[in-house]
């Protein structure tokens, strides 16, 4: 307040919120008269009107920009902006938009090339990098400013991205229900991910706590700000592990001006592309929660999903197409009438070598034109030799009879009738001989050929070889077929399915980039199948080794990706969620996976900057004791004003039953809504979720298996503020 700039920058504050203010109500006016435009053609539509369908098109386009101008805008009259760079003597005040008044910058997009200054920049000599090349020059001043409800509070001047301060008081902050943007406190690190080039594979592992799925969402917001022109957003998938995931990531991308990206889960994306009808998949967690649940490491779905996840049935798959496409060959030439039209060699070696690198229905459709053309060709060849024969058989009749013979007449006439016949079956058989040809190269759908190398009597056997033993296949086909009666998928049998459809029949896709996150629980061959099936995607890939609970099925080092997407990972070390105390909680956990001595084989995260309490550990002895602790310290923490609070338990039933006692809400499944305040959840389903306290009710169920270290250390991370680890004698 006593800053020589306060008047200055409160008076420009005050000339950015008058134009706001002034410009607001046409722009509200502007969108609720597209609004009244789309409803009034919603109730007068006619489908058959490809004109109206245009204008329609064009006017839910508008209004969709019109709504995030207005949203923008709202937004804005509280906090207009964030942060300011001076750079060769010039001002740009940093914020969620773009606002110009008469051709002079009041805001400058925070994705805006320079604003890289703001968030790598250091004062002095400094570049970024923009579509004109590498613009270099000064910064002489970098400012974060404290703006609530369109009052200036204060700012403070800094040297690196953010003040200690600056950046404290963000991470300080308690917890909302849902994920927040962090536009004000983007790291130089997490900046460089977040504006990485668009083509160019990503991949990124993430410390708990770093930010990764802020970060993947504030990409997504970046491609389009800078590639709008060829990227839209319905262009660009976030594939999140569970619906229960993505309800709690869903604020951000709006807050930051960006709708209709599709947003979806590995299982809800194949379902979508296959339609299938009345099939029912498994949760992904399904197999680890029973194996938890039921006081195991592993069971018979694990070991199934861990066989059909790998690179080994990857290869039976594709032994199986040779199989499929073996029983779709005709084995005869394409013929008429016995007259060889177009020779089998040749087909056979369109369909497996020069139309190769299509889908099998599609080569069909490519050899059926072929046949069409040859018999086009042919016919009038094949007719000429008939009537040819004809003649030929008539005059060495004619050698052997005299012409005045009584036969003589008829027996031409019967030549000739046999070659009018002839002709007429040739031409009639011409007409239907190709569909009929072609019918050999029918392909039924994928479902029944899936499930068909499991029901077919030793076929799974014979194309597996060397990969799967008896054991193994008697297992695969016990289990398929033990869910198949139910209508029911296993997650792992989406991967070979998606697969099956690209090669049978082709996918069409317009999507051009692809999210993933928590990416260490897909498998190798999860990715295979995606990047087959998306072939215009590039793909930003993120996730934590060290939570990788589905490491029976899903990726256990970053380098089994190379061979697809050809990245080096991004090391995110710097964890901004917990404080020092609980990371280093967590650490200590964590380091259970390695023996002493031995370098991670990913970094340990780094705490940064932030202290709280200490970590608070109690052992009870009886649950009565245990369950009227836990009551006591949510009591607290709600006085103490905490507001998103988690119970986590081990097992569904630990889960359950406190749930009695305490009358909370509990979360059973990973498709449930995120509904935010104090809530119970088994530990499998708290992964990238974060909260201001988290209880662990009961630690001395985990053991030092890596199955049980991940789990512990995934809920050890969940805490912003303040981690209690409970335990029973």
């Amino acid at each position: 307040m006593n800053h020589p700039d306060f008047v200055t920058e409160s008076k420009y504050l005050q000339e950015v919120l008058d134009y706001i203010n002034n410009i607001l109500p046409s722009l509200a006016a502007q969108k609720d008269e597209l609004d009244a435009r789309v409803a009034y053609a919603f109730a007068h539509m006619n489908i058959d009107n490809p004109e109206q369908f245009n204008e329609m098109t064009v006017n839910l386009s508008l209004l969709d920009g019109q709504k995030t101008k207005v949203s923008q805008m709202q937004y804005a009259q509280g906090k207009p902006y964030f942060a300011r760079v001076d750079f060769d003597a010039e001002s740009h005040y940093i914020g969620k938009m773009t606002l110009l008044d008469d051709l002079r910058m009041l805001i400058t997009d925070w994705r805006a090339p320079i604003s890289s200054l703001y968030y790598e920049g250091r004062i002095g000599q400094a570049s970024y990098d923009c579509p004109d090349g590498t613009i270099t020059g000064e910064i002489s001043l970098k400012r974060q400013y404290q703006i609530e409800n369109g009052k200036l509070d204060g700012f403070t001047d800094v040297d690196v991205t953010a003040s200690d301060d600056f950046l404290q008081a963000a991470l300080g902050a308690s917890k909302d229900r849902r994920l927040g943007d962090i536009v004000a406190t983007i790291q130089a690190e997490q900046n460089r991910i977040i504006r990485a080039p668009l083509r160019r594979p990503l991949i990124v592992q993430g410390a708990a706590g770093s930010g990764k799925t802020t970060i993947a969402l504030h990409r997504i917001a970046y491609l389009l700000y800078t590639h709008g022109d060829k990227l839209q957003a319905n262009q660009i998938m976030i594939m999140a592990p569970s619906n229960f995931f993505l309800s709690y990531i869903s604020d951000v991308l709006p807050d930051l001006g960006v709708n209709q990206v599709v947003q979806t889960t590995f299982a809800d994306y194949v379902a979508d592309t296959l339609e299938w009808g009345k099939w029912t998949i498994l949760p992904s967690l399904t197999a680890l929660a029973d194996a938890i649940n039921g006081g195991t490491q592993s069971n018979e779905g694990m070991k199934t999903a861990g066989l059909k996840s790998g690179l080994g049935f990857l290869k039976v798959i594709d032994r199986y197409f040779e199989y499929i496409e073996e029983g779709c060959i005709p084995t005869e030439d394409f013929a008429v009438e016995g007259f060889s039209v177009f020779p089998l060699e040749t087909i056979k070696k369109f369909f497996y070598d020069t139309y190769r690198h299509l889908p099998t229905a599609k080569r069909k459709g490519e050899i059926e034109k072929y046949l069409q053309s040859a018999l086009k060709k042919e016919l009038p060849k094949i007719i000429e030799r008939v009537e040819g024969e004809c003649n030929r058989r008539a005059a060495e009749y004619k050698k052997t009879f005299p012409e005045d013979a009584p036969e003589h007449e008829m027996k031409v006439r019967e030549i000739f009738a046999q070659r009018n016949a002839t002709v007429k079956r040739i031409q009639d058989k011409a007409k239907t001989v190709r569909r009929q040809y072609v019918k050999a190269f029918q392909l039924k759908d994928v479902m029944s050929y899936y499930f068909a190398l499991f029901t077919t009597p030793g076929l799974l056997a014979k194309l597996s070889g060397d990969v799967f033993t008896q054991d193994e296949c008697r297992l695969l086909i016990e289990e398929t077929l033990r869910l198949y009666k139910k209508k029911t998928l296993q997650p792992e049998d989406l991967a070979p399915l998606i697969w099956m459809q690209r090669r049978l029949f082709g996918i069409d896709s317009d999507i051009r980039h692809v999210v993933i996150d928590e990416a260490q629980d897909l498998s190798v061959f999860q990715f295979i199948a995606l990047k087959a099936a998306l072939p215009k995607a590039s793909f930003s890939i993120l996730g934590d080794l060290h939570q990788g609970i589905l490491a029976h099925k899903g990726i256990t080092s970053w380098k089994d990706l190379l061979p697809i997407f050809e990245a080096e990972p991004f090391l995110l070390e710097q964890s901004y969620r917990t404080t020092i105390e609980i990371m280093d909680t967590a650490n200590m956990v964590i380091k259970q996976l390695y023996a002493e001595g031995c370098e991670p084989d990913v970094p340990l995260a780094v705490p940064v900057i932030r202290h709280g309490g200490p970590v608070e550990r109690h052992i009870f002895s009886s649950h009565a004791t245990l369950a009227d602790a836990i009551c006591k310290e949510i009591s607290a923490a709600r006085e103490a004003g905490y507001r998103p609070i988690a119970v986590i338990g081990k097992t569904l039933a630990e889960c359950q039953a406190l749930q009695k006692k305490l009358n909370l809400p509990i979360i059973s499944e990973q498709e449930s809504p995120y509904e935010g305040g104090v809530l119970i959840l088994p530990v499998y389903l708290a992964k990238g979720l974060e909260f201001d306290v988290v209880i662990i009710t009961d630690e001395t169920q985990y053991t030092s298996e890596p199955l049980d270290v991940k789990l512990l250390y995934i809920a050890t991370t969940r805490a912003l503020h303040r981690l209690v680890v409970y335990g029973l004698r």
